[in-house]
């Protein structure tokens, strides 16, 4: 349940107080981050201070609750991938903002004011696409930047954003080509892909049949036709092979689609 726990290193919690940190940050993750009225956020953070108090009375208060309490894997750097504490805020704007540099290099730029909430849900975004099988569902005020940031995010750990480009006419058929496209890069090259998709892009509510296959088992029905579903097959049969395993039709199925949805995220953005 705690999947940055997974990501931890001996050097994540040298100390019992980096232990509980940890476990502060991860519970945060789970449990707060899912929960969106004042009164429940203020119950959540009583009880797990409570929880603290009762089970870790002899440690330094100050040195738990110092902010900010967040792990990521660019604590040390972006390219470094390491699970570790952020030691300051300045710390952190420093990072993201020569990432922000980087991606505005690269991509149409983007004029993003990194306050202190902004790095957050960075942190956060970056968090849910570094898990095996991540996928997020951003809610917040329209034109809050859940887009940009989300782009930052995805761009920090090397992944390519996939939006859907509407036009008169584009239909479900026209959807489920493009995510043909996607389960191809992602399930044959293994490309880290973030489709990125807002609620106005939702021209057909057959869109999210589509959508919810894919979060939810990660097969499409008919999304491939015969001539492609066996290049499919014999485009991942070594790698098969190699993990030891028979190379029978339904293995090779089961590796492509698992790794599609390893490796390709969506992050669903009501607006």
């Amino acid at each position: 349940m705690f999947q940055g726990v997974l990501f931890a290193l001996p050097d994540c919690a040298k100390t019992p107080v980096d232990l509980v940190r940890l476990w502060m940050h991860e519970a945060d993750r789970v449990y707060r981050d899912k929960l969106v009225d004042d009164s429940d956020l203020e119950s959540y953070d009583k009880i797990r201070k409570d929880i603290i108090k009762k089970s870790f009375e002899d440690l330094d208060e100050n040195a738990l609750y110092k902010e900010p309490v967040i792990y990521c894997h660019f604590a040390s750097g972006i390219g470094d991938p390491k699970y570790l504490p952020i030691d300051s805020w300045v710390d952190l704007n420093k990072t993201l903002v020569e990432a922000l540099d980087s991606y505005n290099e690269l991509n149409a730029a983007m004029n993003l004011v990194l306050f202190e909430d902004a790095m957050s849900h960075i942190c956060r975004i970056n968090r849910i696409l570094e898990s095996p099988r991540g996928n997020a569902l951003l809610i917040g005020v329209g034109g809050s930047g859940k887009q940009s940031l989300s782009r930052l995010a995805a761009s920090i750990s090397g992944l390519e954003v996939f939006q859907i480009t509407l036009r008169k006419g584009y239909s479900v058929l026209d959807l489920r080509t493009e995510l043909a496209a996607l389960y191809l890069k992602a399930g044959l090259k293994s490309m880290g892909i973030v489709f990125l998709m807002t609620d106005a892009q939702v021209a057909d509510e057959k869109f999210l049949v589509l959508i919810n296959d894919l979060l939810a088992s990660g097969e499409i029905p008919d999304l491939f036709q015969d001539d492609e579903y066996e290049n499919i097959i014999n485009g991942v049969r070594n790698e098969v092979k190699g993990l030891g395993m028979e190379d029978s039709r339904d293995n090779c199925w089961t590796f492509f689609i698992d790794r599609v949805r390893r490796t390709l995220k969506v992050s669903i953005i009501p607006i």
